[in-house]
């Protein structure tokens, strides 16, 4: 009996020895998932709708549906919180022609005669500030707003009583303002994609038409809004 109790005694005494000797495996943890900055510049192009929403004194109300596609480039700065400020430029081809009908009255003689009127604006582009608010991952949502351009391209037809019809034209640039609101997605590293709506306004501007054998004045208050998706490298 002393001798199989001795035994078993070192064999327990080995066994301790070698479980002493393993090595113990550290234990890790996942790395940290770093969350989405908004801090940088970018530049990216966009795709949306334009609605016109025009007037002018001889007529009332009137507008046109058609497409606005343009590109932009600008910065953002991510404050030591989910709010970001940034600035942008960006330049948009138009697809916008409206007309009505009117009546314009000759200053010389007094007299009033049908008129028809239209006015194409091709391009559209702005300078904006941005103020936004980060959340979830890598999604912000954010308002804008600043200084706006559009060219307006116009004519009036009309016909004096035993003249034969004229068309006076011009084409001119005019500045107003915009404000606008939207939401951003950082689905990459390096890309993002907006959805956002914007208001343009630019006053109440007289104009002058012209052609070979007469000329036109008026006034035209222009306002447009667009809707448009944009994806964004960021850099």
């Amino acid at each position: 009996m002393l001798k199989i109790g001795s035994i078993l005694a070192v064999v327990s005494t080995v066994t301790c020895a070698h479980a002493a000797d393993l090595p113990l495996k550290a234990v890790t943890k996942a790395p940290a998932v770093a969350s989405f900055s908004w801090t940088g510049c970018f530049i990216g192009g966009q795709l949306g709708a334009a609605i016109s929403d025009d007037k002018i004194r001889s007529s009332g109300d009137f507008s046109s549906v058609g497409v606005a596609a343009g590109g932009q480039i600008g910065c953002d700065y991510q404050l030591a919180s989910p709010w970001v400020v940034g600035i942008e430029a960006r330049a948009s081809w138009l697809g916008l022609t409206s007309d009505t009908q009117g009546r314009l009255t000759d200053f010389a003689t007094g007299l009033t005669v049908p008129s028809h009127f239209t006015v194409r604006n091709d391009l559209l582009a702005s300078t904006t500030a941005r103020l936004g608010y980060g959340f979830a991952s890598g999604w912000l949502a954010y308002a804008r707003g600043g200084a706006a351009w559009t060219r307006e391209k116009s004519d009036i037809v009309f016909a004096l009583p035993g003249r034969p019809t004229v068309d006076p034209r011009g084409s001119r640039i005019v500045s107003g303002w915009t404000a606008g609101a939207g939401v951003e997605w950082a689905f990459a590293q390096h890309w993002s994609a907006n959805l956002e709506y914007n208001f343009y306004s630019f006053g109440d501007n007289a104009f002058r038409l012209t052609d070979a054998n007469a000329f036109a004045t008026g006034s035209l208050k222009d306002r447009i809004n667009t809707v448009n998706i944009g994806l964004n490298y960021r850099f």
